[in-house]
């Protein structure tokens, strides 16, 4: 029993760096839309309809 509570407690960091993964890329992907320039946002906007 103890040493099954050891390894319990040994995944607890789990978690807390798959929120850290994804925050970080949340973040990275808000910084880069929001630094976007208005002519190259409108351009890729546009780029699905010009087929």
């Amino acid at each position: 029993m103890y040493k099954r509570l050891i390894y319990d407690s040994a995944l607890d960091w789990v978690p807390y760096v798959a929120f850290a993964v994804t925050a970080l890329v949340f973040f990275t992907f808000l910084v880069r839309a929001l630094s976007l320039r208005k002519e190259r946002a409108d351009r890729l906007s546009r780029m699905p309809l010009d087929d």
